[in-house]
């Protein structure tokens, strides 16, 4: 009868130094990670809903509609900007409708095309200059702010007399432009004197040359 074979059940123990090698690599090895629950502290808890109660008890108990308490007790009504008389032209509508696809919202214009207004000589010079470039436009050379500037400006001189005047007096006072404002009468007597005119100026030497030799 022939022995079974002995799997090893009978072998004798490993050597210690084997074991302490086996223990060894397994003290290596770290657990792996778990995510554990960490509670908020029961006093910030407390704190939260003591916060919680006290705002929903404010606005309970905060008036609603009525003139406040509080601040400079200012209404809607009062922080409204100031309506323009009944019939007076508000410049910045016209610009806009008129001027802003060419010279932009900024004012800047667009480089090496349209001229900025912004700090523009002749934006902030002779009124009636200016008066007269939105009366016939300009079709040619202009010098602004030091760069030459060959284009076309059209004519506005459909424009009423308060328009023009509203539309000149906002881009003299936006923007960080500070020029003293102009009149009707600048527009009108300007309309007038320059009445034979059909053709844009040829640019900004003949524009300074004509508007000097107009009466005053």
């Amino acid at each position: 009868m022939t022995d079974a074979p002995n799997n090893g059940a009978n072998e004798p123990n490993q050597p210690p130094v084997k074991k302490k090698k086996v223990n060894a690599a397994r003290q290596r090895e770290h657990i792996d990670p778990d995510e554990g629950v960490r509670p908020l502290p029961w006093f910030l808890v407390m704190f939260l809903g003591a916060m919680a109660m006290w705002g929903a008890f404010y606005i309970y108990i905060t008036p609603s509609g009525e003139d406040s308490a509080f601040g400079d007790q200012r209404t809607v009504a009062d922080l409204r900007p100031p309506l323009p008389a009944e019939g007076a032209v508000d410049g910045k509508q016209v610009f806009a409708a008129k001027c802003v696809a060419c010279h932009q919202g900024t004012g800047l214009g667009v480089a090496g095309v349209f001229p900025p207004l912004v700090g523009s000589e002749w934006v902030l010079g002779d009124e009636k200059i200016l008066a007269n470039i939105l009366l016939h436009g300009v079709n040619g050379e202009m010098e602004v702010k030091g760069v030459v500037y060959k284009g076309a400006m059209p004519p506005w001189k459909t424009l009423s007399d308060d328009e023009l005047t509203a539309v000149i007096n906002y881009i003299r006072s936006d923007w960080g432009n500070k020029a003293s404002p102009i009149k009707a009468d600048t527009i009108k007597a300007q309309r007038a004197a320059t009445a034979s005119r059909t053709q844009p100026y040829a640019g900004g030497a003949e524009l300074k040359s004509e508007t000097k030799s107009d009466p005053k």
